[in-house]
């Protein structure tokens, strides 16, 4: 009885070590699998910097957009490095916790193994003595030939189990053999990618740092160009700022002018009831008909509210990107890539792509704007419930007012600038009137 509490108590902390080898190898393999993506998607934006980088220099230039490219390629190159290192961890604790088991499992072997050469050795002993068939036939009655009957079959079924349980437990040691192989040839791996990418970040380092030395010497040309992009843009956003505080005035005026209407409705509707109410009988219900044809008109409201509660609200940090590239330039106050105590303040984000690229819609819409500005070329405001986003520095608009568009659906063409080497998109967010950070909202 002693024995069997005993292998009771050995099989449930098995059990429990088993349970959490599953359970922190589970989560380490979600965790593992987030950083693969974040690799993943480091690669993608690298690979994009590679191709614009490529791009420019066809022109054999040097251009402040090639220091952008490349500073976003090295931020890149370090959140690899980063989600590897992260890896290398998760991959080092997994060797700890897989050794830790595979120690624990060779202990309850050894015991299994001692404990089994016992049994054997007292089997063999007794067998020698006397036969297991005689021991069964000299007991002195029936009930006693009963009972050495069934001690002979449990004490053979325990061998079984014994036998059984040193099978199970060497099974387990060979899974945590190749467990541990496999994690040590994925860390070797992970390390030697490591490496590789921190040679490719020094490089890039490098690169970044000639092109400064380069470009400095123009320092003054540098800042001329950008006093004159600074007031293309400063234009740009307040035809922009304009167009949407009339959009919503005009908004607002009909709203009132809707409620207006329809308090003047309700109080004429009201009034021809009180002769209904005085015994005029049927006649009055007559109203009633307008009353059903004035409330369809509600129908678009509710579906507004509905788009702007449980569609593009709902899709913040999922909406997909207007078009495939990298952020060369970000929301808000950041300083200038080169130009030394220079600082460049966005209303929007600047999102550079491949030649021959067109923007696409974030979300299903209504088109309200289609414009052009000297020196800004064309812009495209899409109208998504309260929100608007806008499409700036476009060649050919494939859209007119007025249309409605889906997601993802092709609204024009992005602009090539030659002179300064970049095919790059201005894209801009607004809630009402108030400006939004742009990548908040789309996918990361």
């Amino acid at each position: 009885m002693i024995r069997n509490k005993g292998n009771i108590t050995m099989r449930c902390l098995l059990s429990i070590l088993i349970l959490l080898g599953i359970s922190l190898s589970v989560c380490s393999q979600e965790t593992v699998k987030s950083l693969k993506r974040k690799q993943r998607q480091a690669k993608q934006n690298i690979e994009m910097t590679n191709r614009l980088l490529n791009e420019n220099k066809k022109n054999q230039k040097t251009t402040a957009n090639s220091i952008t490219v490349i500073s976003r390629q090295i931020e890149e190159r370090e959140n690899l490095i980063k989600a590897l290192n992260d890896e290398v961890g998760i991959l080092d604790r997994d060797l700890s916790n897989i050794n830790a088991e595979k120690s624990q499992l060779e202990e309850k072997l050894q015991e299994l193994r001692k404990e089994y050469a016992k049994l054997l050795y007292h089997y063999y002993f007794h067998k020698t003595k006397s036969n297991a068939v005689f021991y069964i036939l000299s007991s002195e009655s029936l009930t006693q030939g009963f009972r050495r009957l069934r001690y002979v079959q449990q004490y053979s079924n325990y061998r079984k189990e014994q036998a059984q349980k040193i099978q199970q437990v060497t099974d387990e040691l060979g899974q945590k053999e190749t467990l541990l192989s496999r994690v040590k040839e994925e860390k070797h791996n992970t390390l030697k990618g490591k490496q590789v990418e921190s040679n490719k970040l020094l490089k890039s380092k490098e690169s970044k740092q000639k092109m400064l030395t380069e470009l400095s010497q123009k320092e003054s040309d540098l800042k001329v160009k950008l006093e004159k992009q600074q007031r293309q843009v400063e234009v740009l956003n307040k035809k922009i700022d304009d167009m949407i505080a009339a959009e919503i005035a005009k908004q607002e005026a009909q709203r009132k002018a809707k409620a207006k209407a329809e308090a003047e409705r309700k109080a004429k509707a009201a009034a021809s009831k009180k002769p209904a109410a005085s015994g005029s009988a049927a006649k009055p219900s007559a109203p009633s008909t307008p009353s059903a044809s004035v409330t369809k008109p509600t129908a678009p409201a509710s579906e507004g509210k509905s788009l702007v509660s449980g569609g593009f609200e709902s899709n913040r940090g999922r909406l997909p990107w207007p078009v495939r590239g990298i952020v060369t330039g970000h929301f808000g106050l950041h300083p200038h890539p080169v130009l030394d105590h220079v600082q460049v303040n966005n209303k929007g984000i600047y999102i550079q792509t491949t030649v021959n690229s067109d923007a696409s819609a974030v979300y299903d819409g209504e088109v309200t704007q289609v414009f052009a500005i000297p020196g800004n070329n064309n812009a495209i405001i899409v109208k998504h419930g309260i929100y608007r986003t806008v499409y700036a520095n476009l060649t050919t608009t494939y859209v007119k007012v007025g249309d409605k568009v889906k997601a993802r659906q092709k609204l024009g063409r992005v602009f090539v600038d030659q002179e300064a080497d970049k095919t790059e998109l201005y894209f801009m967010l607004y809630k009402e009137s108030v400006l939004q950070n742009p990548e908040l909202w789309l996918a990361r």
